[in-house]
């Protein structure tokens, strides 16, 4: 376990030369004379329009809503995601994605390389989507694991964390499902997450930059932005900004000194460093109030480096922890992987990107900071029923669960593992 915790602090080293949270304590950022959109644009956003959303908080809603995008394409879809895999429950939506492919839809698809390695729940189930090749899926791999890699510990961490879908040049999709068993409500260990699709062909054409930007590096068979037809917009009511990897730590830094009443996170494996909890604690002595509702992922590790930060946490940023593991009768809850941050009742987060030091450094992601007061009403009611089920931690408690369950070792693990 020394040597473990011993490994864990050299990665940690290694990767920081590459890594960079300075944005959460950035004059540029903080400061209260610039406006939030231009510190948006600052941080490499795009701004686009887009109408209200339909939302999926349900992973067999979106698998059935999938399968029906793949069904109606036309033209072509682009699909990039962290772990992709099958399963007999997800037969019926690879099943359409091949057959549009078939009918001569140009399917493009990126998967990050430690799809096949995949050790959530879904691992009893998987099929590796290679197979998808012999039916005319360009399939790509990001960063794939080869022995090369093993020399240099920097590549094995970096990680493709988005997930994209876009059909046709006017539906898009980002959020925080993969497109795997447990994602997407095949079975009983499925989890709870989210995804937001748009009709928005601003926002496609975006993500299509994007997307072109992401298979490029992943593969050999170059392609470009012009080969995929873009529309123009007149659906869209809200502004809205797509950011980014390079401009996530920027973004939260940005939405976090512009608030002026609230903040509310969901914070997947809330691993903080000294700058990110810095940013919040100047937050709660401007008298905003910031609440967390988060899991503490039971499955190996994490938990345990969950508890072993859970009083600093607290401490350090002033914030309200809700921990949403089991209901009422005790029973425990899928998995909450839900990413969100609202702000003010008014900016909405939503993508890959969860608030912990590792999406802001080590690993791609994407987000979109949505103008919505209609969509952030929608998504604190959705926050007041998980909190329902959740227990409200007091300090008291926070330092209990760490004496008893915490472990430095799984706290520095997460560091680079969450």
């Amino acid at each position: 376990m020394r040597h473990f915790g011993l490994l864990c602090v050299l990665l940690i080293l290694s990767l920081s030369a590459c890594t960079s949270t300075k944005a959460f304590v950035s004059s540029e950022f903080a400061s209260s004379e610039v406006p939030l959109e231009e510190k948006l644009v600052s941080a490499g956003a795009e701004e686009v329009t887009v109408p209200f959303p339909e939302v999926f908080f349900s992973g067999e809603s979106w698998l059935e809503r999938l399968t029906e995008l793949f069904d109606e394409a036309d033209d072509y879809i682009l699909l990039t995601t962290f772990l992709g895999s099958d399963a007999p429950a997800l037969e019926e939506m690879y099943g359409s994605l091949m057959a549009a492919a078939e009918r001569g839809v140009r399917v493009y698809f990126v998967i990050d390389g430690i799809s096949s390695f995949d050790m959530t729940e879904s691992k009893n189930y998987m099929t590796p989507l290679y197979f998808l090749r012999a039916k005319g899926v360009h399939l790509a791999e990001y960063n794939p694991l080869t022995v090369t890699h093993l020399f240099n510990p920097a590549t094995i961490v970096k990680r493709d964390h988005r997930k994209m879908v876009i059909v046709d040049g006017r539906i898009a999709a980002i959020g925080g499902m993969n497109m795997n068993y447990i994602s997407l409500g095949a079975g009983e260990g499925s989890q709870r997450d989210s995804m937001y699709l748009f009709h928005s062909p601003s926002l496609a054409a975006e993500l299509t930059d994007e997307f072109v930007s992401i298979w490029n590096e992943a593969s050999v068979d170059r392609i470009k932005k012009s080969d995929f037809a873009s529309y123009p917009d007149t659906s869209g009511i809200y502004k809205a900004y797509l950011v980014p990897s390079s401009g996530i730590a920027e973004m939260y830094s940005s939405l976090i000194f512009s608030a002026e009443k609230s903040i509310l996170i969901f914070p997947y494996l809330p691993v903080l460093d000294k700058n990110m909890k810095s940013a919040l604690w100047n937050a709660h002595e401007r008298g905003i109030y910031t609440k967390m509702v988060m899991p503490a992922d039971l499955r190996g590790y994490a938990a345990s480096g969950i508890y072993q930060t859970l009083p600093s946490l607290m401490e350090e940023t002033g914030a309200d922890v809700y921990l949403s593991i089991y209901d009422e009768e005790g029973n425990l809850l899928p998995l909450l992987h839900e990413k969100l941050m609202v702000v003010d009742s008014r900016y909405v987060v939503i993508g890959s990107a969860n608030f912990n030091f590792r999406s802001m450094s080590l690993s791609e992601e994407l987000a979109l900071v949505v103008d919505s007061p209609e969509l952030a009403a929608l998504l604190e009611g959705h926050s007041a029923l998980i909190e329902k089920d959740s227990e409200h931690i007091s300090l008291e408690e926070a330092e209990r669960l760490k004496k008893e369950e915490g472990n430095i070792f799984a706290y520095l693990f997460t560091y680079f593992g969450g």
